[in-house]
C-alpha cells in the first residue's frame, strides 16, 4: 500500500517545529530549575535591573537582521521546487543552515531573560522574553505563499 508522496517542505517544517518545541522545553527547564534551586547568582550585585527591557529588545536585533537572508534563501528554495518539482539539494542545505542560525539568534532574548532570572530578577521578564523568542521563531517559519 503506497501513501502519498511527502511534501517537499516536510523536512523544513519538522526542523522548525523541533526548534519551537525545544524553546518551550528549555524555558520550562530553566523556570523549574530556578523555582526549585533558587537564583544561583542572586547574591552577586544587581545593577542592571533597569536595563533588562532594553537588553531583551536589543537581543532581538540579530535575529531580525538575519531574517532577510533567511527569507531570500527560502524563496530561492521555493523557486527551485516550482521549477523542478523537487528541492535542489544545495539550496535546501542553505535553507536548513540559515534556519539553524536564525533559530539560534532567536534564542538570544530568552537567554537574556534567563540570565536576569539567574541573577535574581523577576520571572515576568523571563516569561516575556520567552514569548518574544517564540514570536520571532514564527517569523522563521518555512512556509511560503503561493505566487
Amino acid at each position: 500500500m503506497s501513501g502519498a508522496a511527502p511534501h517537499p517542505r516536510q523536512g523544513l517544517v519538522t526542523a522548525w517545529l523541533a526548534q519551537m518545541v525545544g524553546t518551550i522545553v528549555l524555558a520550562l527547564v530553566v523556570a523549574t530549575y530556578v523555582r526549585s534551586q533558587g537564583a544561583p547568582f542572586a547574591s552577586e550585585g544587581r545593577g542592571f535591573e533597569r536595563y533588562i527591557f532594553t537588553a531583551i529588545l536589543a537581543a532581538t536585533i540579530p535575529a531580525l537582521y538575519f531574517l532577510r537572508r533567511y527569507k531570500t534563501r527560502l524563496d530561492a528554495d521555493a523557486a527551485a521546487i516550482r521549477e523542478r518539482g523537487v528541492p535542489d539539494p544545495a539550496r535546501r542545505q542553505a535553507v536548513l543552515r540559515n534556519l539553524s542560525i536564525g533559530g539560534a539568534l532567536c534564542e538570544l532574548p530568552m537567554a537574556v531573560g534567563a540570565l536576569d532570572l539567574f541573577f535574581g530578577g523577576d520571572v515576568r521578564w523571563f516569561v516575556g522574553a520567552t514569548f518574544i523568542t517564540l514570536a520571532m521563531r514564527l517569523s522563521y517559519r518555512p512556509f511560503v505563499r503561493d505566487p
